[in-house]
């Protein structure tokens, strides 16, 4: 998802134009176009134990590389030019191995059309083809296969199958901050403070920017409501300690009728909103791959729901900010479906956006990217695309240029940030 200033000519432009609901290639791909459902089955978790030699042979619990068979066909890709072009068609039932310290990447890809298409899911690399189907080996030989793994930069697969390198089970990984890379420092200072600016686009979106409330001003039922719902977003997105993955993955089962749940009757889910919103709703819907905005949205209604609130009281028909797909996967409208509510807008240039406020690429219009604070200063991100948790510090420049200069950023209110 782009944000308006990264549009630099006209091919951008036209990948603009497929984003507003988050708003052939060197390969012989012909019409695999992932939906963003697809999983892959885990059979070897990469975990083991390593001996330390140093410390008198006692054992270790070490990460590997996982091993896994796609669920169904996918393809694997390449970049050129700053784009993600199309290398093979994997057949279901390809075994591949992703290593354990994975990268990923939002680039633009070429689909089977030819068409350059948008992703906020994004991709992973390297990955690494094992073995093919039997009823494939002809078209495979391990001499193509060899050559497939010798792609310069690695191979790409597409991240829906993130969901299954992660699982359910255990907790997300502590991140360890980074050393700043260039690409974070020529928009961000060490601190993690904005060298950009959107303060005029914010506050003329919203003029009641930076009015925080007094918690002392409210009255002791809306303090205690705010601070609680508050709460369950920092425990979902806090990076900086070990956080159970129940509350982002669930069985696809019970994702599904979590999302049908929630369409027909209003019944809102206690966890899984990873799992529900990026593989489940967005996908049903038709926009698998800007499913950011649905994805915050669902984390803001299971947090009111943990903590005991009606998400309706405050996302309704009446004030026009229902939090539901059909008016909120943009994230023009998630954003201010926010301010409606009466959460409070900070500017990312004056505020640090702590651990669990909604973060905005810009001043969250659409096309954009909306992704939650893992970090007390907004360095580390959850997003769709790395529900494990993202430092912005290792990102690249032209990946922060497009989806992550947090312009404005929601908390409920009675909940006031501190200044830089």
């Amino acid at each position: 998802m782009l944000a308006p200033r990264s549009l630099t000519n006209l091919g951008t432009l036209s990948l603009v134009l497929a984003l507003t609901a988050c708003g052939p290639g060197n390969g012989s791909l012909t019409a695999i176009d992932e939906s963003g459902n697809e999983t892959a089955s885990v059979i070897d978790p990469g975990t083991g134990t390593a001996t330390d030699e140093v410390s008198g042979g006692n054992s270790t619990p070490v990460n590997a590389a996982q091993k896994l068979l796609l669920n169904q066909d996918m393809s694997v890709r390449y970049e050129s030019n700053n784009v993600l072009e199309n290398k093979a068609e994997l057949p279901s039932g390809t075994q591949i191995e992703v290593p354990a310290d994975y990268s990923s990447k939002n680039l633009d890809y070429r689909d089977s059309s030819g068409k350059l298409v948008r992703s906020s899911t994004g991709f992973i690399y390297p990955i690494k083809i094992v073995s093919v189907p039997s009823s494939f080996a002809s078209q495979f030989p391990q001499s193509k296969i060899d050559t497939l793994n010798k792609t310069s930069g690695g191979l790409f697969i597409f991240a829906s199958i993130v969901g299954s390198l992660q699982g359910a089970e255990g907790s997300f990984a502590v991140i360890t901050p980074a050393t700043p890379g260039a690409g974070f420092l020529a928009n961000y200072q060490t601190s993690g403070k904005p060298k950009f600016s959107y303060t005029t686009s914010s506050t003329k979106r919203f003029p009641k920017i930076n009015k925080g409330v007094d918690p002392a001003s409210l009255s002791s039922a809306d303090r205690a409501k705010w601070n609680a719902i508050y709460a369950e977003l920092r425990k979902v997105a806090n990076r900086e300690v070990a956080t159970p993955k129940s509350y982002l993955m669930i069985d696809s089962a019970t994702a599904k009728q979590a999302s049908l749940d929630y369409e027909k009757i209003g019944k809102v889910a206690t966890n899984g909103a990873w799992s529900i919103a990026v593989q489940q709703t967005a996908v049903r819907h038709g926009f698998s791959n800007v499913p950011c905005a649905e994805f915050q949205s669902e984390l803001v209604r299971e947090a009111y729901q943990r903590a005991g609130y009606r998400v309706s009281d405050d996302f309704n028909t009446t004030k026009g900010n229902k939090l539901i797909w059909s008016n909120t996967a943009a994230v023009v409208n998630f954003s201010m479906a926010l301010y409606k509510a009466g959460w409070i807008a900070w500017d990312g240039t004056k505020y640090k956006p702590m651990t669990g406020a909604i973060l905005m690429n810009g001043s969250g219009i659409s096309p954009g990217h909306t992704y939650i604070s893992g970090s007390d200063d907004g360095m580390i991100i959850v997003d769709n695309g790395a529900p494990q948790g993202r430092d912005l510090r290792k990102t690249s420049q032209s990946i922060i240029d497009m989806m992550f200069e947090t312009g404005v950023f929601f908390l409920p209110p009675g909940i006031n940030p501190p200044t830089w």
